[in-house]
């Protein structure tokens, strides 16, 4: 791996380069020469390499020019398919070629949120995620009901994947370190959502969230009837930290009806 020289602010990079921690998610991905995996922002390729030697090719997107430029210089270039683009904008279809795809990434706190959604979009082409994010938004995306961090985050992705947290990463294993704790958590894509029910899910995790001490029958009423609600077998006086994915899930599909 080239000598880390600089990250850039605007690309809020934080450089993995802690050996073990890098062979303890080389175990926990467990990747093979069977494998098409992807990786979203390689950096100078501490992780990447480590992949490589596993799986053999690999494909990377990485938006930084220099560093993008570094891949292409290094010897084993050959057996990497570098995407220099911003991942926010990648069409993840474009790198299906019949293989589910195996998405690795260390995602910029300050875009994580937008480029999980923009991830998840594309779930029928992926066979798992692991990503690596703040810690703080790594618990609340595996958060459970009753509890204050569980929100909309939490529901619209466990509405469309398994979620799982792996481990915790001190800020000392990067370069420079962040003022924060990081998590690895892997996404297994669930049976993609109906189109009409995508749509309904989002709309009522807006209204119930706004306010979410209201209880449902009032931030939900613009959207849903008290009949409706309860045809779902939901408690209209329930607030939405109260509720599971599935009966989210049941209340969009009462909207549809």
């Amino acid at each position: 791996m080239p000598k880390i020289t600089k990250s850039r602010k605007r690309f809020s990079q934080n450089f993995l380069h802690d050996k073990n921690i890098i062979n303890k998610i080389i175990n926990v991905i467990k990747p093979t020469l069977k494998d098409h995996v992807l990786e979203i922002g390689p950096g100078y390729g501490a992780l990447t390499y480590a992949l490589l030697d596993k799986a053999g090719f690999i494909e990377v997107i990485e938006i930084d020019r220099d560093l993008a430029k570094l891949m292409r210089e290094d010897q084993r270039s050959d057996k990497i398919l570098l995407h220099q683009t911003d991942a926010l904008k990648y069409n993840f279809s474009s790198s299906y070629n019949n293989k589910k795809i195996r998405l690795v990434g260390n995602l910029p706190y300050h875009i994580s949120t937008p480029l999980i959604f923009h991830i998840i979009k594309h779930n029928q082409y992926f066979s798992d995620m692991h990503l690596m994010l703040q810690k703080e938004l790594a618990e609340r995306v595996v958060s459970q009901p009753n509890s204050k961090i569980y929100g909309r985050l939490s529901i619209a992705i466990q509405a469309r994947c398994n979620v799982e947290k792996i481990f915790d990463i001190k800020p000392n294993a990067f370069y420079p370190a962040p003022k924060v704790m990081s998590s690895i958590i892997k996404l297994t894509p669930k049976v993609p959502l109906e189109d009409q029910i995508d749509i309904e899910l989002n709309q009522i995790l807006i209204a119930a969230f706004n306010q979410r001490r209201k209880k449902i029958l009032n931030s939900l009423k613009e959207l849903l009837t008290i009949d409706q609600i309860k045809k779902a077998s939901i408690d209209p006086e329930s607030r939405p930290e109260n509720l599971t994915v599935d009966d989210f899930l049941s209340l969009s599909k009462a909207r549809k009806q």
